[in-house]
């Protein structure tokens, strides 16, 4: 184990004032304690590393040999002994790209729990993502630019774009390092052979960032911090944390002309890193050169101390956090599916009048009160697709977006409130309802009966409803509202909504209108 302290051992905290985050990747797995100043903010103090190459085994034969999986559980037990040395109970493992792709992954996360009693999350490529955000926009500056952040591990390049810091699409790309290297070896026409493979995913990521050039690129994880750091040391460049494409195009040049035992003897380089560094800085400077970026900046920040930052912040401010970039994303397809942002914000804004007044009745939390929002923002992307059917095809969109801060669970219920928009009500006939849990089939029927509601207060977009107020009894509910004109169209809407109100929350629904003018 491989193990750096950052301070010396006389300086560590009393026991019990720590906290741990675990990284499993498809190259190592590694673990940060972490000691927290007078804000909370983290401050890491060890970090230990076991080169477990997971990716080895899940890149080639898709399963995990007995060796792989005994040297990870004896890497775990080792982590379980330094927990309990420092008696640290806050801390989260997770694992990412090798673990989800390995079909006796889940049998590992087993495994851990029973032999060295430590909880291990298969996280998506969204939440990795989210995560590694959330550390990039601690430490450095986001707002006002358009910023490309890449994510270079084993298995997975996360590609994220940000706008004036907000995250407004993020993808994952199977073309980390050590799947490259396991599916084309190292042979000497290696740069051809990647050079063809990333044809694959250049029209992909094209499609990502669309037109705009990135103002800036932000590259993480182990061998960005590693390119930095050689591209000072061959080239000179004045910073580890700071290359251009051209300084970036110099590198892979020399380290193109090295050999593994040159890389390993002449640079220093770890033999794990040492056969991987060449296809990750190619891919850096693939991934540049499409976004038109001309620097690279490679920042103190990594899933690590994402997931540190995540979990001493509070839910308060990680719940900020994940709306804010939810909200962006639902900005960002203004210009995708042309969405009509003022009458969508004029239907979230009578929604959400109806939940917060509705809120002893349902007793939902503002979890769901997000998800609602982003439902009446969002649901007339399926026009874009095709209008017949168009809370269907929003749905689907929903379905197969990648909404960081958003659980898969959390994900496939705001599809289903779309989805339940209009025309029918939600059936045992539709798989996809029948899916959700009994709890989120409930969620289902009441978020998408005020979904309906603030819809057709909004009738022919006209924008007329001022003010709703309610009254809520125990067998009805009556419905007053004040705006101008008759109202009479929206009258007529919100009646037609009677039967659904009755099923989403056993309640007749009545109503009553007062004309401004």
């Amino acid at each position: 184990m491989e193990i750096i302290n950052l301070i010396s051992d006389d300086a560590l905290p009393e026991p019990g004032a720590m906290v741990a985050a675990i990284d499993v990747g498809s190259n190592a797995i590694r673990m940060g304690v972490a000691t927290r100043d007078a804000n909370g903010v983290p401050i890491l103090i060890q970090r230990y590393r076991e080169p477990v190459r997971l990716g080895h085994d899940a890149f080639t034969t898709g399963i995990l040999s007995e060796e792989t999986m005994a040297s990870a559980v004896e890497a775990f037990r080792q982590f379980r002994r330094i927990l309990d040395q420092h008696q640290i109970t806050v801390y989260r493992a997770t694992a990412t790209s090798a673990m989800r792709d390995a079909r006796n992954g889940a049998q590992l996360v087993r495994r851990i729990q029973d032999e060295a009693n430590i909880d291990l999350q298969l996280i998506s490529g969204e939440e990795e993502a989210r995560l590694i955000h959330y550390s990039i926009s601690r430490r450095v500056k986001l707002a006002d630019q358009f910023t490309l952040l890449i994510d270079m591990g084993g298995g997975s390049v996360e590609v994220t774009i940000c706008d004036d810091g907000e995250v407004i699409d993020s993808q994952s790309f199977k073309i980390g390092t050590v799947r490259l290297l396991e599916m084309m070896g190292q042979g000497g026409d290696f740069n051809t052979l990647l050079s063809e493979y990333l044809d694959g995913t250049r029209k992909k990521i094209r499609e990502q960032i669309g037109k705009r050039k990135a103002d800036l690129c932000i590259a993480t994880g182990g061998n960005a911090s590693a390119i930095g750091e050689l591209a000072n040391q061959l080239l000179e460049t004045g910073s580890i944390q700071r290359i251009s494409r051209k300084q970036l195009g110099l590198l892979i040049e020399k380290l193109s002309v090295l050999s593994f035992e040159e890389r390993v003897r002449d640079l220093g380089l770890r033999p794990d890193r040492a056969d991987v560094i060449l296809p990750a800085a190619m891919v850096f400077h693939e991934i540049m050169s499409l976004a038109g970026a001309k620097v690279m900046e490679m920042p103190d920040a990594s899933l690590l101390d994402g997931i540190m930052l995540d979990m001493v912040d509070g839910e308060e401010r990680t719940f900020l956090s994940k709306r804010r970039n939810l909200i962006a994303w639902t900005r960002s397809l203004k210009r995708k599916y042309h969405v009509d942002q003022k009458y969508s914000k004029h239907v979230a804004a009578l929604a959400l009048a109806l939940f917060d007044q509705m809120s002893d009745t349902h007793k939902l939390g503002h979890r769901e009160r997000l998800l609602l929002e982003v439902a009446a923002l969002v649901h007339e992307i399926g026009m874009y697709i095709r209008v017949g059917g168009h809370n269907r095809h929003a749905a689907y969109v929903i379905s197969v977006s990648p909404l960081l801060g958003l659980s898969n669970n959390e994900k496939q219920l705001l599809a289903q409130i779309v989805r339940y928009q209009r025309k029918a009500a939600p059936s045992d006939t539709h798989s996809d309802f029948t899916a959700l849990s009994a709890s989120d089939q409930k969620k289902t029927w009441q978020l998408s009966a005020l979904l309906r509601l603030g819809i057709a207060l909004n009738k022919e977009r006209r924008n007329r409803v001022n003010t709703i107020s309610m009254q809520i009894g125990k067998e009805e509910i009556k419905l007053y509202l004040t705006g101008e004109g008759d109202l009479l169209l929206e009258r007529w809407a919100v009646l037609q909504m009677s039967d659904y109100m009755q099923q989403a929350f056993g309640k007749t629904l009545h109503i009553d209108i007062t004309a401004a003018g």
